[in-house]
């Protein structure tokens, strides 16, 4: 890790490291600067730099207010916030987190994501492990599959979608597309499939930018009434099933 051997050096090599793991342990009787305080201690910390470094992480993550008070009050979301200024404290170069968003309402995950973004802006190289795949794909660069330990596929985000053979275009029209209409749609030759759910039909096809184009113009010549026409990248979903299904020999 940083050109320090893990093995021969550990605590050198931990030095440079914060992490948070799936199910962090926090005692609900001490306040966040108590906390922190500790793990300052623990990392080395002069006195002086754990104070000032308890102001800035606890900006950090949303909660200056809260350095006092006891953490038994606090929500699943403040607590996964405070795990991660405990990880950053030490202001590491490698931050490792698995399953930050476990267990958050959608404004808990937004506010984490932000948090990884700005980590990630600042010049530390940011590890997520996660089973949420969409949100992978938000705030990530590169990707790895493991099956059972083992690397599957690597890639970055952009890569995947362009290593897929199609894409998606998701279209709403003016009135819902009787049955007639969605077969003159599927009677396109550049669509491979169309799904059309709660008034807005998803069209697939190769997923060149000139198809899609193409699409567009054939369905306004069809006089089908467009009101919004997007294209979709692959999800990292959709990727990872075909990626295990070619591991695993499924047809």
């Amino acid at each position: 890790m940083n050109g320090v051997d893990v093995a021969a050096k550990p605590k050198d090599a931990l030095r440079s490291i914060g992490a948070l793991i799936e199910v962090p342990g926090v005692y609900d009787y001490l306040t966040p600067h108590e906390i922190l305080t500790y793990f300052g201690r623990v990392y080395g910390m002069r006195r002086d730099v754990i104070d000032r470094r308890i102001k800035e992480t606890l900006e950090m993550v949303r909660l200056p207010e809260w350095e006092h008070k006891k953490t038994g009050s606090f929500s699943t979301g403040m607590l996964r916030r405070l795990t991660i200024a405990k990880a950053i404290l030490h202001k590491p170069d490698i931050l490792i987190l698995d399953e930050p968003v476990l267990g958050l309402d959608p404004k808990g995950i937004m506010e984490v994501r932000e948090m990884i973004r700005q980590f990630r802006d600042e010049g530390m190289t940011v590890f997520l492990s996660s089973h949420l795949l969409s949100e992978v794909a938000e705030v990530c660069d590169s990707v790895v599959f493991l099956d059972k330990g083992k690397v599957v596929s690597t890639d970055s985000v952009e890569g995947i979608g362009r290593r897929m053979d199609h894409g998606v275009v998701a279209v709403r029209f003016l009135r819902p597309l009787s049955s007639q209409d969605t077969e003159r749609v599927r009677s396109i030759d550049l669509i491979k499939s169309v799904d059309v759910k709660n008034g807005t039909a998803r069209l697939h096809y190769d997923g060149k930018p000139e198809s899609s184009v193409q699409i567009l113009k054939l369905l306004v010549s069809l006089n089908l009434d467009v009101v919004s026409y997007a294209a979709e990248g692959v999800g990292l979903e959709e990727y990872y099933v075909s990626v295990m299904s070619d591991e695993k020999g499924v047809q």
